[in-house]
């Protein structure tokens, strides 16, 4: 995958978590390349990209990450299966999405977002082969947050949006 994918959803991710997520100390760690077929946090906020980019992106989350961005978005303690809850994870998504998503446009790469599902739980299967993604860590004084990114440029690029 093209680091000019990769570093819109990091960036954004780590500016999103800073202004509207309540996180206030992140360390980013080396993305480096995993096999995916299912989740592997507790809270996961999945994420389809179409255009002149296609593929996947899966925040994925500890809990203890998920309650806080929802403590800081929604104003209010709340648990993690009420729909405001849920509303505020998504809108996380679309947030780091629709940045990235602009700066991929600023570059030449027109693309469109999906809206986001929460899948609750790890070992939750995403898809029936395993198929490889860039995974970036951000340690937060709460608990990880990680990007997973399978993206690439899609080969009809002129007819894509």
């Amino acid at each position: 995958m093209k680091a000019e994918f990769m570093n819109p959803f990091v960036f954004a991710g780590m500016k999103v978590l800073v202004t509207e997520g309540g996180i206030s100390r992140w360390e980013l760690d080396k993305p480096h390349l995993v096999q995916v077929d299912m989740t592997r946090h507790a809270v996961n906020v999945v994420m389809g990209v179409t255009g002149t980019v296609q593929g996947i992106v899966v925040y994925g989350m500890d809990l203890a990450v998920a309650k806080r961005i929802v403590r800081t978005m929604a104003g209010q303690e709340l648990p993690l299966n009420d729909d405001v809850a849920l509303s505020a994870l998504g809108e996380l998504g679309n947030l780091i999405t629709g940045q990235a998503s602009g700066v991929l446009e600023e570059s030449g790469y027109p693309c469109r977002v999906s809206p986001p599902a929460i899948v609750r739980g790890t070992a939750v299967r995403l898809t029936v082969v395993s198929i490889p993604m860039v995974a970036v860590p951000i340690h937060t004084e709460v608990g990880e947050i990680l990007i997973h990114l399978a993206l690439s440029e899609n080969e009809a690029r002129g007819d894509a949006c």
